[in-house]
């Protein structure tokens, strides 16, 4: 009999946490099984429980999974890089990535499974999640440490729903332990899709619950737990999300004659109040930050903007993070440093990835001063190298943060320049756009520790949130610019003013790309937005700045690759296997 993920996970799950996980994890003795009630009778195990809930979430597990036993790297499906490179921000170099698939459109329903994030890995934590919500109650703990500790899973969980949410719209929803003892069972498992209103409204009202019991901070050795901020960072995203225009429409991103599916994929009219909801609770979070973490606020320490902002990703201890996943690796087995940095500069071992920013992305950034650089973008013609050094130099500091450019030092500081133009007939390494990812990895060398974490949650996400959700509700001008200008001002940018509604949400976009640049925002920032359609964003001309060697060096433009799209792929497909078993209804054009 075929079988759902669900009901996989049903026996996966139970058996890998309560057997796999009680071995390393909770002390099983030798030649005895361990039952729950002895799990949640001792507050140790307790605790290592709910450990195992964080680590078989999504965000811990999967999609942020950089290294271990399955060859890893797989990072929200786009498979041996970042989704990123699935969109304009960057390239992967090398064509064995899954984002390979995503920009030439090779990717289906019966081989989602390899380019998706994996939805087993979500159901597998929410079912983690739901074990402990129905047992915390039988721990030892106080009334009050269960109401915390519970309100973690619940957050937990809602997480894991909202990953899926992004990709497939309305997913079934799944509160409860699920339980097989026969086959006359297995239809409580197979459960329908909830429509895209119902899944939204459950991960919300999970976020409000869970607010009510999480503490606003934990003693330093507890650092990466869920903080209320985190409860109330994922409401505001989830509304944001829902407020924008691929879900708040009443003309749906393809055609839909039928009414359920219709209401599986979005609202089916629009609401502007929906864009209030998205602004009253980002606003809560900056409200949270300001008066009652204690703590969060924007990084504002270094004296120099590009280190500034290069601390946020690489400090564990930046008090501007609300959650972040970490990272996984060794210095033995390290594949983010092989998948994230530079072949021959960093990475030295065999089939490095090389993932370049292009140039379509590199027009984001404004110079220094607030205008906008002017490119040479004349098809044939070549151009002093020096013209490309000074027209990325005189950039924002978060590119100079962010992109490993010809001429630059890898590690600053020690005099050691790199130069991509050939030399003695080859490149020191292939890529394309206008130079190597950075973000993330300063000071990494091959063989060292990746760095110690992967941003969730910052606050500079809900400035902008918040900015763009009063814009489409045509709300206070001077709120706006005041948000956008907190995050502009952290790294020496001059100030917005407001103009009209249109010319600002060119700009939120725009800042929003930089400041969030290669953080995962982007590529469903442009399904969100429905734009992923447009020339040079998800289809079409993808160019960079090809670097040609000799005693003069030049540059000239190049369009490096045309990209696919097609309307359906606003949402993932859900996979034909589970299609086939009858009580899922796939999104349209799939």
């Amino acid at each position: 009999m075929k079988r759902s993920i669900i009901n996989k996970l049903i026996v996966w799950s139970i058996v890998c946490l309560l057997i796999s996980s009680c071995n390393k994890y909770l002390e099983k003795p030798e030649s005895s099984d361990i039952k729950l009630e002895d799990v949640f009778a001792s507050k140790e195990r307790t605790e290592e429980f709910l450990w195992s809930v964080y680590r078989t979430c999504s965000i811990f597990e999967f999609p942020y999974y950089w290294a271990s036993g399955e060859n890893g790297f797989y990072h929200y499906g786009a498979t041996y890089t970042i989704v990123a490179a699935a969109d304009d921000e960057a390239d992967a170099y090398s064509n064995i990535t899954g984002a390979e698939a995503f920009n030439k459109g090779n990717w289906s329903s019966s081989d989602i499974y390899w380019y998706e994030f994996r939805s087993e890995f979500c159901y597998k934590g929410i079912r983690n999640a739901n074990i402990f919500i129905e047992n915390i109650d039988k721990s030892p703990f106080s009334d009050e440490e269960k109401a915390s500790m519970k309100a973690e899973a619940i957050f937990l969980r809602a997480l894991m729903h909202f990953d899926l949410m992004q990709r497939l719209g309305g997913i079934a929803i799944v509160d409860k332990v699920l339980k097989v003892r026969s086959a006359d069972d297995i239809p409580e498992v197979r459960i329908p899709r909830s429509t895209y209103e119902e899944t939204v409204n459950f991960i919300v009202s999970s976020c409000d619950e869970a607010a009510k019991n999480l503490p606003n901070s934990y003693e330093s050795k507890y650092r990466g737990r869920i903080v209320k901020g985190a409860a109330l960072a994922l409401k505001a995203r989830v509304l944001l999300y829902a407020a924008s225009p691929l879900f708040n429409t009443a003309q749906p991103y393809v055609p839909v004659g039928d009414a359920r599916l219709r209401e599986l994929i979005g609202y089916t009219s629009y609401d502007p109040n929906r864009w209030k909801l998205a602004a009253d609770a980002s606003k809560a979070v900056l409200d949270w930050a300001a008066n009652e973490s204690g703590w969060c606020e924007l990084y504002k320490g270094k004296s120099n903007p590009v280190d500034r902002y290069e601390e946020i990703f690489i400090n564990p201890s930046v008090n501007e993070t609300i959650l972040d996943a970490g990272l996984m690796g060794t210095s033995t087995n390290n594949y983010f440093v092989r998948f994230m940095t530079p072949g021959t500069v960093v990475y030295t071992g065999s089939d490095p990835i090389n993932i370049g920013v292009t140039l379509n992305f590199t027009k984001f950034y404004q110079k220094t001063d607030g205008t906008d650089q002017t490119w040479d973008e004349q098809e044939g013609v070549d151009y002093p190298y020096e013209q490309y050094r000074r027209k990325l130099k005189e950039l924002d500091p978060r590119f100079q943060a962010s992109v490993f450019y010809s001429g630059e030092e890898w590690t600053r500081g020690t005099g050691t320049v790199y130069h991509f133009y050939e030399q003695h007939g080859k490149l020191l390494d292939a890529y394309n756009g206008v130079g190597f990812l950075r973000k993330f990895v300063k000071g990494v060398s091959n063989g060292s520790n990746p760095p110690p974490k992967w941003i969730t949650f910052r606050l500079a996400e809900f400035y902008l949130n918040y900015a763009e959700a009063l814009n489409e509700m045509n709300g206070d001008a001077g709120q706006i610019v005041w948000a956008l200008n907190e995050v502009r001002r952290r790294v020496n940018m001059p100030d917005y003013t407001y103009t009209n509604q249109d010319d600002m949400r060119a700009k939120i976009h725009r800042e929003r790309g930089v400041e969030l640049a290669f953080e995962e925002h982007r590529y469903f920032d442009v399904r969100r937005w429905r734009i992923a359609g447009n020339e040079g964003v998800m289809k079409g001309g993808m160019y960079g700045l090809r670097l040609v060697g000799g005693a003069n060096p030049t540059y000239h433009l190049e369009k490096f690759e045309d990209r696919v799209w097609n309307d359906k792929m606003y949402l993932y497909p859900f996979r034909i296997s589970e299609v086939n078993l009858g009580y899922i209804q796939q999104n349209p054009g799939w």
